[in-house]
């Protein structure tokens, strides 16, 4: 997003509740995302908003946090960070 643009407000349709959209979807993550989940868990970032940021659910990223899927991501977290 650029500086001094806003995004818009997206309201549900019947409450007229305030929205997070959604701009990327992602049914799986790839190694580069897996390495990313590794890096905001390090900077302390809780479970379900690194899922917000990827755009998936919090399965998939303890999938990743936990070494079951991409077991090399977190070993590349802590080599860019070092």
């Amino acid at each position: 997003m650029k500086k001094g643009k806003a995004m818009a407000i997206e309201r549900h349709p019947v409450t007229g509740v305030e929205l997070n959209p959604t701009v990327v979807e992602r049914t799986a993550l790839d190694f580069d995302d897996a390495v990313t989940a590794h890096l905001m868990r390090l900077k302390g970032e809780k479970f379900q908003t690194i899922a917000q940021k990827l755009g998936t659910n919090t399965f998939r990223v303890g999938e990743v946090l936990r070494g079951d899927v991409h077991p090399k991501a977190a070993t590349e977290a802590l080599r860019l960070v070092n």
